[in-house]
């Protein structure tokens, strides 16, 4: 039996990809919609990570290790969507060592996740003049 997307997501995650360099992590569009990767990771996502500071539920799981926030997983260093997608995408069914599960998520979800964390991103300060 195949187990739920939402009993999955609730298996903790400790690692995500640096990824490509980040000049590509700003050039290159995100194909998801945030908006929509929002309202599904506060469904799903809540378990174990701080999706948004205004989430209604505190995650359950909290280490150690601690799974990162959405906002922490945004500001990796050369972090780009597209290393991100392939990460979540080739993760396991059954994680070792305490990693996240593959989320089973459809490839539309799973670009808007990707689109809703890119977006957390800080953005970068205005030069001064």
């Amino acid at each position: 039996m195949r187990p739920s997307r939402f009993a999955v997501l609730a298996i903790i995650a400790v690692s995500t990809p640096g990824g490509a360099p980040a000049a590509d992590a700003q050039v290159k569009p995100v194909e998801g919609n945030a908006e929509d990767g929002r309202t599904l990771a506060l469904r799903a996502c809540t378990g174990c990570h701080v999706v948004a500071p205004d989430q209604p539920f505190k995650p359950v799981y909290t280490g150690p290790p601690r799974p990162p926030d959405f906002k922490e997983i945004a500001n990796q260093p050369n972090l780009a969507a597209a290393s991100l997608q392939h990460h979540l995408e080739t993760l396991p069914a059954v994680p070792k060592d305490l990693r996240m599960a593959n989320a089973l998520l459809s490839s539309q979800e799973l670009r808007d996740v990707v689109a809703f964390i890119i977006a957390l991103r800080d953005k970068p300060a205005a030069p001064t003049r």
